[in-house]
């Protein structure tokens, strides 16, 4: 307060000294001189710039008599500044007595984090009212482990822990620094047939993987042991052309079934990007997989999808929109060695309609692969809220009717699904 005051006082004296200086010369008195703050303040500066140009003369002179040898650093100070030396080295990690070399060596122990695998977590809880039953239900947890190995390779694992036990979902390795844009990926993975099979439950756009899905490949998808090569054309006719091939044992219990190296399954896609603009692209692929049955029939199946994506730059975090549709032919010998062939497909329209907030729609259909008589078809319209990148809520309606048994069936589903760790939840 008292500090106030005096600035105040301070304030009105300066006032009345300029308005007396205005005064006094028209009354024919002495004029009063007011000493101006900015040249005081122009004169220190000056005053300190000077004696840092003159140490600084000092320190260069010195610096050219100690190179010519004519002045020589007294051995405490050179002690000190070898200590300081040394530690200098030490917090950089490199050695500390290069005098001694018997002297303990530091390390670069900061980098062994480098060596650690990434580790991410996912959980998936539903909780579910149909015509039936109303539970909650754990569908999926997971454990991701993520790696390089050296410059060439990177290894990855995803373990599901469930109420069956736990089970390897993928585990493989991959080399992306092969010549002519090659990459090769060799253990247990999810395979790369058509757009929505790589992807983990966590992932998916909606709780589950479309019908025609899993009637052909079963509740979770197309995973099987081999090989996969993959290849990035050089931009032939569209902004990006990938060709995979993938050699794998036939183990999938849905579609295709095999002991030995005689009962392989053979993947071929080709999937194409078109960038048609700074917020559109389209996306088109053809899949096809062939294998043998448990009973040594044949078995394959062929897809193709397209999908369209929008999103405006300018408003990315408010506006998208994504159009996805795609088609399966299953071809397979029944137990009498009868082909038989079933089709089915799905196609959903997911939007968002501000931050966070996306509202969607998907129908399916799809026949069974050894009675295509029998047909299911449901809609399921759903709404998601991402809390952030790492929690997702789901809100979704499904209506499943079977044509061939009139039967049917509503559910409504709430899904929480969440992620810990560096991967969260990948679409790839």
């Amino acid at each position: 307060m008292k500090t106030k005051r005096k600035n105040l006082h301070a304030g009105c004296w300066a006032a009345l000294a300029a308005l007396g200086a205005l005064l006094l010369p028209m009354a024919g008195l002495a004029e009063v001189a007011i000493p101006d703050p900015v040249d005081t303040l122009r004169a220190e500066l000056e005053g300190l710039r000077a004696e840092y140009e003159q140490k600084l003369a000092d320190l260069e002179a010195r610096l050219k008599r100690l190179e010519a040898g004519v002045e020589t650093v007294p051995e405490e100070s050179s002690s000190e500044l070898g200590a300081l030396r040394q530690a200098a080295r030490a917090a950089a990690g490199t050695t500390v007595a290069q005098h001694d070399p018997a002297a303990p060596t530091v390390g670069r122990e900061r980098n062994l984090n480098r060596l650690n695998p990434e580790i991410s977590a996912t959980g998936i809880l539903l909780a579910s009212s149909s015509n039936d039953q109303e539970e909650f239900n754990l569908q999926s947890t997971e454990l991701d482990i993520q790696s390089a190995l050296d410059p060439f390779s990177r290894t990855r694992w995803v373990i599901g822990i469930g109420e069956e036990g736990v089970e390897i979902e993928e585990g493989y390795v991959t080399y992306s620094s092969l010549p002519g844009g090659l990459e090769l990926m060799a253990g247990k993975f999810k395979q790369r047939f058509g757009a929505l099979n790589q992807q983990h439950l966590h992932a998916l756009p909606q709780t589950d993987y479309p019908l025609v899905y899993q009637t052909i490949f079963g509740d979770e998808g197309l995973a099987q042991t081999g090989l996969s090569l993959t290849w990035l054309l050089a931009r032939p006719w569209a902004s990006a052309n990938e060709i995979t091939l993938e050699l794998t044992n036939s183990e999938n219990e849905e579609a295709f079934s095999g002991e030995d190296f005689d009962d392989l399954s053979a993947l071929f896609k080709l999937k194409n990007f078109w960038e048609t603009g700074p917020a559109t692209y389209f996306e088109w692929g053809f899949s096809g997989v062939l294998g043998t049955t448990v009973w040594d029939g044949d078995s394959s199946v062929l897809g193709t999808d397209l999908t369209f994506h929008w999103q405006p730059p300018s408003r990315a975090k408010y506006r998208e929109l994504t159009w996805r549709s795609e088609f399966l032919l299953s071809r397979r010998d029944d137990r009498l060695g009868i082909e038989r062939e079933a089709w089915g497909g799905y196609t959903y329209i997911e939007g968002l309609l501000r931050r966070n907030l996306y509202v969607g729609l998907r129908y399916d259909r799809a026949e069974d692969p050894l009675a295509p008589e029998a047909v299911q078809w449901g809609i399921v319209p759903y709404v998601t809220w991402w809390q952030s990148e790492y929690v997702r809520l789901r809100g979704e309606y499904g209506y499943l009717e079977n044509d061939s048994t009139g039967d049917s069936d509503s559910r409504f589903t709430l899904q929480l699904a969440w992620a810990a760790g560096p991967h969260k939840h990948e679409t790839y």
